[in-house]
């Protein structure tokens, strides 16, 4: 992405989505692909495989969970800006708390979001992340 809202006929913003849960997985990836200007182009359940997915599917932003088996998503967040340095990197956590989302920024993500965000602030913060800012009216004030 470059920036700018996608318009007809540019191609959605890439999103690689990395949580341990399957079903939380399943579910942002319906959040996601009903998303205008967003798509879903892989997922990942645990951190080494989010290096390898990000690496070989060049995504535009990354949905990265924290607590994840065989490498937690802080520890790999270094090595995905690294591999992936055009990728705008959005922590996706179940810890609350400005201390850990401040860690996660001074770490190179772009945005911090808890679990228990709702869908249009999901999808929000991941277009803002990109910076397609404001966000559409149509998500930034749900009815």
């Amino acid at each position: 992405m470059n920036g700018q809202p996608a318009v007809s006929g540019e191609p959605a913003a890439g999103v690689l989505i990395c949580d341990d849960h399957e079903m939380l997985r399943t579910l942002l990836t319906a959040i996601i692909a009903g998303a205008p200007g967003l798509r879903v182009v892989g997922e990942a359940a645990d951190g080494i495989e989010a290096i390898d997915q990000a690496v070989r599917l060049h995504p535009d932003a990354i949905l990265l969970d924290l607590a994840m088996p065989n490498r937690d998503g802080l520890s790999a967040l270094p090595e995905l800006r690294r591999v992936a340095p055009g990728a705008r990197i959005i922590v996706f956590s179940g810890f609350a708390g400005a201390a850990v989302a401040d860690e996660a920024i001074a770490l190179g993500a772009a945005s911090y979001l808890e679990k228990g965000a709702d869908p249009l602030t999901i999808v929000a913060t991941i277009l803002q992340a990109l910076g397609e800012t404001p966000a559409p009216a149509s998500l930034a004030s749900p009815a």
